[in-house]
This record gives structure tokens, C-alpha cells and sequence, in this order.
């Protein structure tokens, strides 16, 4: 088992002397974050195998002390095969969609960690990406810590009951004196991005001038960078059976939408919509996405989440593992940046039109 330390209220950087060499396992390393999670343990001098369902060619890394595999983490064999040998293993694999394609996920999420714990040897760390969503909402703007007690059992979202589910098995078998360490990164964001993933395609709705009005709650924003370096600072530091928030800034849908427009060079005003009104759109999609064949945007999963508030505080991460999350305009910039440089990020057609931006004027 690893040993865990203490810090004060200054950034820790991870240490280059405790992951040079050490052989370590990413399982889902082509998502958003587990690329980023990969680069950063290549950075500090580990020697890496991931395992993931897609091909390595998506989003490979070419670097020595890198080894890809392709294989499910539901499957005994893959998963014994890719953990042979690892001294820490992150599970970062799992859908994070929401909508009819994430129903399918409560098998992955909580399956994967049982057939990670039967293959891991008794001394390998399992540091399990878990989500805030695992940990709770509220309809105010209530903060909620590690210890919040979990009020959603009647929430209809599968994603939230399924990462849920994975924590359980975790937490359980850390009970049993296994060595495991749960994080709750906020919703991601940032660039590296190909995908995009879920909150990437929000961002760039946004700057398409697809989102005319947004719902009432609010979400915890946070640079997938710094949830990277968190990972890595909770397989160092942080104790057995603990769960650690790796959050960033607690926003608005409005503010959230304001932030990422600033961030490209405009200024909008974003409406917000009656919960009922939203409702009834999302059931509109949901007819329509199924007669075309598409997941439908907003969905009423979407609808019910956005209703609450998933603001969170990170102060266990910060007093026991120095993690330190960058403020959001900068997370804002840099991915409008990355998207910029790959995809289309402006509005075209009637979008131009209906839904007119403002240049901010910036001032030296």
C-alpha cells in the first residue's frame, strides 16, 4: 500500500522520483481524460499500458514507455493482461454520456471496477475516476463536500446511478483492506479534445450559436489538466478509501455560457428558460432524435440534470493531496483556442443572424 502524506495549502507538484520508471496502467486512456492522464504520467518518467476499446490510432502517444492494448474492462482476460506487472492502475474507462447511450452504462462502470479488484494484485493501487455526480446536487446553490449524504436515488439518469454503483463496489472493497482511492472530478473541460467529449460539444454549441437560452441550475467547471495532475497527486497522497472532489469553479449555466463566449472575443446574453419549458423542448428532441436516428440535444436526462446545481467544494483535494485547479477563463481560452485550430467555432446560416454577438473590447 502506498503511503499517504500531508500539505499545506500550496501546489504539489507530482514527484518525478516516484513515478520514474514505475510501471503503471491507464484503463480507458483514449478518452478525454485518460490522454491527458496518460501524458502527464509519461511527463513524470512512468512506464505506461492502456487498455481501452477503441483503437490506439485514435489518439495515440508515441513514446517508448508506451504500450497500448485494445480490450474491454468488462472482460476477466483483457484486464488481467493489461494490470500484470502495474504498481497503480487508473480505471478512467467508462461512457460519460448522457442520454439513451449512457442506459447501457451501469454495467460498464460498475462491472469494470469488480473485474479490475478480482485481477489487481493484493499491493497495486486502484485510483477509481468516479464523478461529482456519484456524490450528490441540490436545487440551490448549496455547496456539498466528500460527505454529503447521496439524495438522487430517484433521479432517472443513468450515468449518475451508474458511477454511483462503481463507487459502492470501491468503497466496499476498500473496507476489505484494498488499496483504493476514489476521485470526483467536476464536468471537464479544456483542449486536446478530438472527441468531443460531452462538455466539449457544449462548448462548441455555444460559440455556434446553437445555445439561445439555458436552464436554472448550475454545474463545477474544471480544467481536465489540472483533474489529470489530481489523479496522480491522489495515487501519491491520498488514503484507502477515501474520496476526493477534483472540482474547479462553481457556475451558472448562465455564467458557464457567458465564460465561454468571453473566451471567444464576444459577448452574449443568454435567456434563462422555465424548467417546464425546457422539459417539454427536451421531450420534443427526444421524439425527434428518435425518428432521425440521433441523440437528441437537450434530451430529458440533459433536462433533468440541468435543473440542479452541482456546485462542490475541492478542500480535501487542496489540504491533503496540494491540488490546485487554474480559474476557469483560462481553461475557457485555451480550449477555444484548441477547438479553433481543428473544428469551426463560429456561427453560420440563420444563427449569425438570430442570435447577433457583440466583440468584447478588451483594453491594455
Amino acid at each position: 500500500m502506498i503511503a499517504p502524506a500531508c500539505h499545506d495549502r500550496l501546489r504539489t507538484e507530482p514527484r518525478r522520483e516516484f513515478w520514474h520508471g514505475m510501471s503503471v496502467c491507464v484503463l480507458g486512456g483514449t478518452g478525454f481524460l485518460g490522454s491527458h492522464l496518460i501524458e502527464r504520467l509519461l511527463h513524470h518518467g512512468a512506464r505506461v499500458r492502456d487498455l481501452s476499446l477503441l483503437p490506439s490510432d485514435r489518439r495515440a502517444i508515441r513514446h517508448p514507455g508506451m504500450e497500448y492494448r485494445v480490450g474491454d474492462v468488462r472482460n476477466a482476460g483483457d484486464v488481467r493482461g493489461a494490470v500484470a506487472g502495474a504498481r497503480v492502475v487508473f480505471l478512467a474507462a467508462g461512457s460519460v454520456a448522457i442520454g439513451r447511450t449512457a442506459r447501457s452504462a451501469l454495467d460498464a462502470h460498475r462491472d469494470g471496477v469488480r473485474r479490475v479488484l478480482d485481477a489487481l494484485p493484493a499491493d497495486t493501487r486502484l485510483v477509481l475516476t468516479s464523478s461529482v455526480v456519484a456524490v450528490g446536487a441540490t436545487r440551490s446553490h448549496r455547496t456539498l463536500d466528500e460527505s454529503a449524504k447521496f439524495t438522487l436515488d430517484r433521479l432517472n439518469v443513468g450515468y449518475v446511478h451508474a458511477k454511483r454503483a462503481a463507487e459502492v463496489e470501491a468503497l466496499s472493497a476498500a473496507a476489505n483492506g484494498r488499496d483504493v482511492v476514489i476521485v470526483n472530478p467536476g464536468y471537464l473541460f479544456g483542449p486536446g479534445d478530438p472527441g468531443p467529449s460531452v462538455m466539449g460539444r457544449y462548448c462548441l454549441r455555444v460559440w455556434r450559436g446553437n445555445v439561445p437560452f439555458v436552464a436554472k441550475g448550475g454545474i463545477n467547471a474544471v480544467d481536465v489538466r489540472d483533474v489529470a495532475e489530481g489523479h496522480l497527486l491522489a495515487a501519491e497522497h491520498g488514503l484507502s478509501g477515501r474520496r476526493y472532489i477534483l472540482g474547479g469553479e462553481n457556475l451558472t449555466h448562465r455564467e458557464l455560457a457567458v465564460a465561454l463566449a468571453r473566451a471567444a472575443g464576444r459577448r452574449r446574453h443568454f435567456p434563462r428558460i422555465p424548467q417546464w419549458l425546457f422539459a417539454g423542448l427536451a421531450a420534443a428532441c427526444e421524439v425527434h432524435g428518435r425518428i432521425v436516428g440521433k441523440e437528441p440535444f437537450p434530451s430529458l436526462e440533459t433536462a433533468r440534470v440541468g435543473r440542479l446545481y452541482w456546485h462542490f467544494s475541492s478542500d480535501r483535494a487542496k489540504h491533503e493531496l496540494g491540488y490546485r485547479p487554474r480559474p476557469f477563463r483560462e481553461t475557457a481560452a485555451d480550449a477555444f483556442a484548441w477547438h479553433q485550430a481543428h473544428t469551426r467555432v463560429t456561427p453560420r446560416g440563420l444563427n449569425r443572424w438570430l442570435f447577433p454577438t457583440t466583440p468584447v473590447r478588451t483594453t491594455v
